[in-house]
C-alpha cells in the first residue's frame, strides 16, 4: 500500500486543524517535535499558512520573550512535559500538537494508520534516529513518487535499502538487523520469493540460504534445468513482463564491491551448487554464469582437458568467453587475469605448433616478417605471456589454475620457444649458405635513398630512432599510436637490418647518403661502418644528419629549440641499455617503455603537426628463456675481431661457427677483405666479455635480430 500524502502535506494539514479549532481568532500553534527533525518541514508550511514562524533556542521558555500578536507557530525539538505551566493559555486559545517525524510519517498513509503504526515506534525504537528519520524526509518529501509501506519499512530496517534480496546478496551479515528486525527482514525475504528461508531465525542461514537461491537462479536462468535443484531454490517463472534478470546479475553489476563480491561468489568454500555442477554433462552451456566456484574449477579442468588434447583453437574460444563474462561482472580480478593469460597460452600454443607442423623453407624475411602473418607474433605471445606473470598465484590454492598454468606457461616459453628459435636460426643459415636470401630486400642503409621523395620535399618529417625495437614491439607502438591518435594513417613495413646486428652498424647504417656509400669494412683488425670512405661515429652521424638539415635530439634533453624545426631525428636508447644490463624482468620494462615511447610520440605528433613521421630502429634482439645453458665457444684462431656474437678476419675458415657473410652473401656493403662469422644458435655464444646479458642479446643472424618493421605515419 502507497502512502497518501507527503511529509510536508501531513505539517501543513495539522497546522491547518489546529488554527480551525483554536478559541482565539490570531492563535498561536505551539508544535512538540521529540527529536527536531522536523524544522524545516514545519517553517514551511507555518509559511504557506501565513503564519509567523518562532522556534526555542535553549528552551521552550525563550519563545516567552516577545509575545505574538499575530498568527504564530511555535516550534519546540523536544517532547512535551507536564511539569511547567508555560503555555495553559495556548492550550486554552490556541492548539497545540504533539507530533515527531516517525508520527507524522505514519499519518502519510491515512488510509492504514493501524498498520503504519511501524513506522513511528520504528522511529522510537531505532538506536539510531537521525538516520531513520534521514530516511522517512527522503522518500516522504514527494520528490520521486510515495513510496509503499513495506518498501519504506524495508530501507528502514536496512539502513535506505529498498530490496532486501539484493541488500543480503551484496552486504551479507553485514548491517542486518538481529531480533524483531531480522525477522522482518526474512519474511521479506520469503515475500520477495526466496522460500529456502522460510522459517529460519539465524542471520548467517539466511545469507547462505539466500546467495544459494540467487545462484540457482543465474545457473536456471543460463540453461540448468531446475528439477536438478531443490524445489524451494527454484526462481520464480518470468511473468512475460518486461526484461527479467536474476537478482544477483543486477546487483553485481552495480556494486562499487565487485573485487569483494568476487572473492564470495567464487570461494571454493562457497561451492553453492557443486553437487550438481560437479557431474553435469555440459558445464560450457553455463560459461556465462560468472557465479560458484564449483562451476568455475570444472570450466578449467575441461579447458584444461581441451589443451592436452592440442585442440588449440576451442581453448582460445572457450577462454575469451569465459574471460569476458569474468571482466563484464568483475573487472581486474585474479580469475579476471587468469582466463586472459589462458587466451594468451592457447594462442601461442597453436602458434608453435603449426611452426612445428608446416616443414615452411621459404623466404626468412618474408616468413619471419611478414606484418600480417609472419612469425614475428609468435614472439610477440611469448612477450606477452611473460609480461602477464603469474595471475595464478592470487587465488585460492583450491582453484585448478594453480596446479596447472605455471606448467603450461613454462613449457611454452622455455623449452617449446627454445626450439623454435633453434629452428629458426637453423633455416637462416641454410638460406644464406644456399646462395643470396637477401637480394631484392629493403635494407636499413638504403632508407634515405628510399624514402627521399618525402624526406627532401620540404614537408615537415619526424625520424623517431629507437634502438632495439623488435619487429613485436614496434607493432604493439604502432597500435598504440593507432589507438591514441585515430585520424592518422599508420602503416608497417619490413626492412633488413644490418649484419651483424649491432647498434653501431645498425645506427650508421640510419644517416643520410646514398645507398652506395655505405660500406662495412675491415680495418686494422677492427669492423667498422662508413659512409663516403669515413667512418661513422656518434659525432659523425649527427654532423651527417645535421649537415642534411635535421635537428638531433637525443632521448631526455630538453631541447624544445630543436623540436620546432621541420626535420627532427631523435634517437632513445632506452630498451637497449635495459636489456644489457640483464634486470630480471626485462619484458615488464620493455612493455613500459613502449608506453612512455608511444607517449613521446603522440604528444610530438600532436604539437608539430607534422606531415610525416617514422619510426625507425637499428636493430632487434632476441629475449632467451628464463632458464637456459649456454654454450660458451672459442672464437677462431685467426679471428681478429671477437664479441659474444660475430667474429671478424680477413681469413676465417668455411668451417669456423656459425654462418659466413662475405663478399659472396651479396650483402651489397661488406668490404671484400672482411669475413664476419656470426652465430644462429640461440644457446651459443663466443667467448669474450662473459655473460653479462643471459637472456637479451643481438648481433647474430636470427631473423628476431634483423627483420625489422619500419612504421610511417602520415595526416590522412
Amino acid at each position: 500500500m502507497p502512502a497518501t500524502k507527503t511529509l510536508p502535506q501531513c505539517a501543513h494539514d495539522a497546522i491547518e486543524s489546529a488554527i480551525d479549532e483554536a478559541a482565539d481568532e490570531d492563535p498561536v500553534i505551539l508544535w512538540w517535535d521529540d527529536g527536531g527533525y522536523l524544522r524545516d518541514i514545519v517553517e514551511h508550511a507555518s509559511t504557506k499558512l501565513h503564519c509567523e514562524f518562532r522556534a526555542a533556542g535553549q528552551t521552550p521558555l525563550d519563545l516567552r520573550a516577545d509575545a505574538p500578536r499575530d498568527q504564530t507557530v511555535w516550534y519546540v525539538p523536544q517532547p512535551s512535559s507536564d511539569d511547567v505551566d508555560w503555555f495553559k493559555d495556548v492550550e486554552h486559545t490556541g492548539g497545540v500538537v504533539e507530533q515527531h517525524i516517525g508520527e507524522l510519517a505514519a499519518r502519510c498513509f491515512g488510509n492504514d494508520r493501524l498498520h503504519a503504526a511501524t513506522i513511528r515506534t520504528a522511529y522510537e525504537d531505532a538506536e539510531d534516529r537521525e538516520k531513520v528519520s534521514q530516511t522517512l524526509y527522503e522518500e516522504l518529501n514527494g520528490e520521486g513518487g510515495l513510496p509503499s509501506l513495506q518498501g519504506l519499512q524495508t530501507k528502514i530496517v536496512l539502513d535506505g535499502h529498498d530490496d532486501p534480496v539484493q541488500f543480503v546478496l551484496e552486504h551479507g551479515t553485514g548491517n542486518l538487523p538481529d531480533g524483531n528486525d531480522l525477522l522482518k527482514i526474512r519474511d521479506l525475504l520469503v515475500d520477495d520469493g526466496v522460500a529456502a528461508v522460510e522459517g529460519e531465525s539465524d542471520a548467517h542461514t539466511i545469507v547462505e540460504r539466500t546467495r544459494r537461491w540467487a545462484v540457482a537462479e543465474w545457473l536456471v536462468d543460463e540453461g540448468l534445468e531446475k528439477t536438478l535443484l531443490p524445489e524451494e531454490y527454484h526462481p520464480e517463472p518470468n511473468t512475460g513482463f518486461g526484461v527479467s534478470r536474476p537478482e544477483l546479475r543486477s546487483v553485481l553489476s552495480k556494486t562499487a564491491q565487485k573485487r569483494k563480491l568476487a572473492n564470495v561468489y567464487l570461494d571454493p568454500d562457497q561451492r553453492f551448487w557443486h553437487d550438481v555442477l560437479r557431474t553435469y554433462d555440459e558445464p560450457w552451456k553455463l560459461v556465462d554464469c560468472p557465479v560458484d566456484a564449483s562451476l568455475e574449477h570444472r570450466l578449467w579442468n575441461e579447458w584444461t582437458q581441451s589443451f592436452n588434447s592440442r585442440d588449440y583453437e576451442t581453448c582460445v574460444t572457450q577462454a575469451k568467453q569465459r574471460h569476458d563474462r569474468l571482466d563484464s561482472t568483475y573487472g581486474d580480478v585474479p580469475w579476471t587475469n587468469v582466463w586472459e593469460q589462458a587466451i594468451d597460452v592457447a594462442t601461442l600454443a597453436e602458434e608453435l605448433t603449426t611452426w612445428e607442423e608446416r616443414g615452411d623453407t621459404s623466404d626468412i624475411v618474408d616468413l619471419y616478417g611478414d606484418v600480417d602473418g609472419g612469425t614475428w607474433q609468435i614472439d610477440n605471445a611469448v612477450f606477452n605471456l611473460i609480461v602477464s606473470g603469474e595471475p595464478e598465484t592470487g587465488l585460492p590454492g583450491e582453484h585448478p589454475s594453480t596446479a596447472t598454468l605455471d606448467g603450461l606457461r613454462s613449457s611454452l616459453t622455455e623449452s617449446r620457444y627454445l626450439e623454435y628459435l633453434t629452428d629458426l636460426g637453423d633455416l637462416v643459415v641454410d638460406q644464406i649458405e644456399a646462395g643470396s636470401p637477401f637480394v631484392g630486400e629493403k635494407h636499413a642503409y638504403q632508407f634515405f635513398a628510399e624514402e627521399q621523395e618525402h624526406l627532401q620535399s620540404g614537408q615537415s618529417v619526424a625520424l623517431f630512432i629507437v634502438d632495439a625495437l623488435r619487429f613485436d614491439l614496434a607493432h604493439e607502438l604502432a597500435e598504440s599510436i593507432r589507438r591514441e591518435i585515430s585520424q592518422l594513417e599508420v602503416e608497417e613495413s619490413t626492412w633488413v637490418g644490418t649484419l651483424p646486428s649491432d647498434t653501431e652498424f645498425g645506427k650508421a647504417a640510419l644517416t643520410p647518403g646514398s645507398k652506395f656509400s655505405f660500406n662495412i669494412n675491415l680495418d686494422d683488425g677492427e669492423l667498422v661502418p662508413e659512409r663516403n670512405g669515413r667512418e661513422i661515429t656518434n659525432h659523425r652521424r649527427q654532423t651527417l644528419l645535421e649537415n642534411d638539415g635535421w635537428s638531433y635530439i637525443m632521448q631526455d634533453e630538453d631541447d624544445e629549440v630543436g623540436w620546432s624545426n621541420t626535420r627532427v631525428a631523435y634517437y632513445w636508447n632506452d630498451i637497449d641499455e635495459t636489456g644489457e644490463k640483464e634486470l630480471t624482468n626485462f619484458e615488464e620494462l620493455f612493455s613500459d617503455r613502449i608506453e612512455a615511447i608511444s607517449r613521446i610520440i603522440c604528444e610530438k605528433l600532436r604539437k608539430g603537426e607534422w606531415d610525416r613521421a617514422y619510426i625507425l630502429s637499428d636493430h632487434g634482439f632476441v629475449s632467451l628463456p628464463r632458464h637456459v645453458d649456454i654454450d660458451d665457444l672459442h672464437p677462431p684462431a685467426e679471428a681478429e675481431k671477437v664479441t659474444r656474437r660475430w667474429v671478424a678476419s680477413k681469413d676465417l675458415d668455411d668451417d669456423s661457427p656459425g654462418v659466413l657473410l662475405d663478399e659472396d652473401t651479396h650483402l651489397g656493403y661488406l668490404d671484400e677483405d672482411a669475413r664476419v662469422s656470426i652465430l644462429a644458435d640461440p644457446i651459443q655464444r663466443f667467448r669474450n666479455q662473459g655473460l653479462p646479458d643471459a637472456r637479451f642479446y643481438h648481433g647474430g643472424v636470427l631473423p628476431q635480430e634483423f627483420v625489422l618493421n619500419f612504421v610511417t605515419i602520415t595526416q590522412e
